[in-house]
């Protein structure tokens, strides 16, 4: 009885240990969503894009199409809104990941994760879980310069801004 009792014992711990073993260990890639903003609000497709708003705001009004003037100011005031919720707080850069969608798969193979998500959307995380931080490999999607580079590398040294405070910064 007493081998019986070892032996069960032995085959419960082997079994135990394989399939700890065996079970995959769970990499996640992490970005700081900040810094993917502040990295495309500066690329010459965005700057692009602001210049052509600022061209036709001021056709607009040389035309005295007053209409289009107020919903062109309205357009630029969400915009920059947006921007500077996704800069300096937390918000989601859902518009910006749009634009780098296609590369995903290709960033997620690269780093060898099976998800990428916000570091400020991830609420819980189990000893185990293996977290890679992807901002820099996304960054590079954007063309940024050196000059830019250094800058993202010191905001990612920030604190993002609480968001009820920088809605309290916007309206002074």
């Amino acid at each position: 009885m007493r081998k019986l009792l070892v032996f069960t014992a032995i085959l419960l711990f082997a079994g135990i240990t394989f399939g700890q073993a065996s079970k995959k260990s769970v990499v996640v890639g992490t970005f700081d969503s900040r810094v993917i903003a502040v990295a495309y609000y500066n690329t010459a497709g965005h700057i692009s894009y602001v210049d052509s708003l600022k061209t036709e705001h001021a056709e607009a009004e040389a035309s005295g199409d007053k209409e289009r003037v107020k919903k062109l100011e309205a357009i630029g005031e969400a915009s920059q809104e947006l921007a500077h919720k996704q800069a300096f707080s937390t918000w989601p850069v859902d518009n910006i990941l749009e634009t780098i969608e296609g590369e995903m798969p290709e960033i997620a193979e690269q780093a060898g994760v099976e998800l990428i998500v916000s570091k400020w959307n991830i609420v819980y995380k189990r000893l185990g879980v293996e977290c890679i931080d992807v901002t820099d490999v996304m960054v590079k999607l954007f063309n940024p310069d050196e000059r830019m580079l250094e800058m993202l590398e010191q905001l990612k040294k920030q604190n993002p801004i609480p968001l009820e405070e920088l809605e309290k910064m916007e309206e002074k």
